[in-house]
């Protein structure tokens, strides 16, 4: 009786509208987090994001318990993978050297805010009890999306990864914000040529994260404008999660055209495997329409790879004039068909895709500047993206109680 009911109302829930039901989602769970009671202390700390999966939210909580341990603060970590806020697609991640996760502190919680109510529900009320409540939180265009109020509702403080996220949060939340950089893993990998005679451009994106955003097409028509068939030039373009958006995968194949000097590359790799991919490249290609962070051009900065990027959003904090080549852009309305980030009353960027050719004929016409570029970018970059800046910076926001064990 009670799965035919069930069933039934899964029934009527998939014939509601897209936007309904994620409406109706956010406003019942919103009605169901638990009270947590007076907050008496920030630590310990725990982590609860979706650890168990291959998404940017799970290696931000992953990086957040990597950078705790550094910091030296009693911490635990709640998986919350295989929810409706994402698939358990990675191995079962343990932490080793974890206390409780029940009692006073501070719960960081590493979901967007609209899915929050939800991340705190599925914690349920003996963690939530007594806990000070942080979002560490990515976005990708100048403002939140309406239903993330619910989100900034429940928070006492909010993490970002950039400026341009801080200030797209501090339009929606009065609270403190703080600018924690992610830090930037790239192991002993450094650039080296290909050995070859030939320019190789590489550009890296993950259809899950929106194909409008990421842009590829505009990547691939500055190398044409750039090479055109020239064999002596060949493009990389790694694609993760291809079957996420299969009209994607369709428009690029048209972009590409059959060119014999673009490679389309959609198998899975270790990150190692990826990190020596951006280091046998002469330039990272990268005419995003914005980011909340930029991963791919602080992983290329920090291997020493020159970026060639859209001077706009978070990667114009670091892709500068003397670190990369950041490429100027129009603004345009947020059209995103995928769904990911579509918001036309807001704008994003369109990159000039003849300043980007131009650039990779620089890159490739004068290596001693490309080659003193790199080595400037790699400076910047371990500055701003070590881990020990990162643990630091957590060390910091949990306040002067911060080495009280």
């Amino acid at each position: 009786m009670m799965r035919a009911l069930l069933s039934a109302v899964h029934r009527i829930w998939r014939l509601l509208p897209r936007t309904a039901r994620r409406r109706l989602f956010v406003r019942t769970t919103s009605l169901l987090v638990p009270p947590r009671g007076q907050v008496t202390t920030r630590l310990p700390v725990v982590i609860a994001g979706v650890l168990s999966s291959a998404t940017g939210l799970g290696e931000s909580a992953r990086m957040n318990i990597d950078g705790v341990r550094r910091a030296g603060l009693p911490f635990s970590a709640i998986d919350l993978s295989g929810s409706l806020l994402a698939d358990a697609d990675l191995p079962a991640f343990s932490v080793a050297g974890q206390g409780t996760p029940i009692g006073p502190g501070t719960l960081v919680l590493h979901t967007p805010g609209s899915t929050l109510p939800y991340a705190l529900v599925r914690c349920g009320r003996k963690l939530v009890q007594g806990k000070r409540l942080v979002g560490f939180w990515h976005w990708e265009l100048p403002g939140l999306p309406d239903d993330w109020r619910f989100g900034c509702d429940r928070l006492d403080e909010i993490w970002v990864p950039s400026r341009f996220c801080a200030d797209a949060v501090g339009k929606s939340f009065a609270g403190p914000i703080r600018i924690i950089p992610h830090p930037v893993d790239v192991g002993d990998v450094c650039h080296r040529p290909n050995g070859s005679a030939s320019f190789t451009t590489l550009t890296i994106f993950n259809m899950a994260s929106g194909f409008q955003r990421k842009n590829p097409i505009a990547s691939v028509r500055a190398f044409k404008q750039a090479f055109g068939t020239d064999p002596t030039a060949r493009m990389i373009v790694k694609v993760v999660n291809p079957d996420h958006y299969p009209e994607g995968m369709a428009a690029l194949a048209a972009a590409v055209n059959d060119a014999d000097n673009i490679s389309i590359v959609v198998s899975v790799m270790p990150r190692r495997q990826v990190m020596e991919l951006i280091a046998e490249s002469d330039a990272v290609l990268s005419l995003h329409r914005s980011e909340g962070f930029g991963m791919l051009a602080a992983e290329a900065m920090l291997i020493g790879t020159p970026v060639v990027a859209t001077d706009w959003s978070a990667t114009a904090e670091f892709v500068r004039a003397d670190t990369g080549m950041p490429i100027p852009y129009g603004l345009i309305p947020a059209i995103d068909p995928q769904g990911c980030s579509h918001d036309p009353e807001q704008n994003w960027a369109d990159a000039n895709v003849t300043a980007a050719a131009d650039a990779l004929v620089k890159l490739r016409s004068e290596p001693e500047f490309a080659s003193r570029l790199a080595v400037r970018a790699r400076q910047t970059a371990t500055l701003l993206f070590s881990q020990d800046r990162y643990a630091g910076l957590i060390k910091d926001a949990l306040g002067p109680d911060a080495t009280l064990h």
